[in-house]
Formats: structure tokens, sequence, C-alpha cells
């Protein structure tokens, strides 16, 4: 998922994410597996070093966004799961024997690549808007 004020954050996690889909193909030509392993918010200090930004005030379009983003990480840090959630599911991907590509870590991750399958565009982001109070 994306959410506000993260679209180099976001554009990064989506080239990985189409960079490793590509080398399953390439790679499978030699025999080796690739598989992509997707988070969601985990119980690290991401929220602390990533939301450590210049605030530049004067650009007075963004304080409420830029607000109400640093009101939800609390409420998304409640709910994150612990980092050997993401190290069992890599375990598991390294070893099932499957030609599986994507795996999910986390309750939340599952229930946010469900909802992005099963909902338009418009329900999906406006679920992600709902989620930040925007």
């Amino acid at each position: 998922m994306t959410f506000p004020l993260f679209s180099l954050y976001n554009g990064t996690k989506f080239a990985v994410e189409g960079i490793s889909e590509g080398l399953s193909f390439e790679m499978e030509a030699i025999g080796c597996k690739v598989k992509i392993v997707e988070p969601g918010v985990i119980n690290t200090d991401f929220a602390g070093r990533s939301l450590d930004m210049s605030n530049d005030e004067s650009l007075t379009e963004y304080q409420e966004l830029i607000g109400k983003l640093f009101n939800s990480m609390e409420s998304l840090a409640e709910q994150a799961s612990e980092p050997i959630v993401v190290a069992n599911v890599i375990y598991e991907a390294a070893t099932d024997g499957t030609d599986k590509l994507r795996y999910t870590a986390g309750e939340d991750a599952r229930m946010m690549v469900a909802n992005r399958k099963e909902l338009d565009d418009k329900t999906f982001i406006q679920g992600i808007k709902e989620q930040f109070g925007i």
C-alpha cells in the first residue's frame, strides 16, 4: 500500500516489486526462484526515523495532511506486528519449495492485499484516506 507524503518511498517499494517479478522470469531459466515478501506495519523505529523530516511550515497546503499523517502513525504503530513475523515469512518463502511469488507478513498486510485485489481503485484509495483521516 502507499500512503501520503512518502511518494519516493512508495515508488521504490513498487520498483523493487517490479524488479523482483521481472527477475522471477529470468532466474527461472537457470533454476532460481525469486520471492517477494510484503510486510505490513512492523514494530520497529520506522515511524521515528522516517518521520524525522524537515517540515517547511511555509508550505501551508501540506500542514493539515502532515498533522493527520503524524496522528495516524500512532494508531498504526499500535497494530504493528513484531519483526519475528517477517523473519518467519522469509523463512517460509525460502524453504517451502513452491513457485509462490508473493508472501504477506502481518495481519494488516494480508488485509490490505486482499482489499487491493477485491476493491476498485476509487474504493481502495478512499479506504486509505479514511485510515489517515484525510
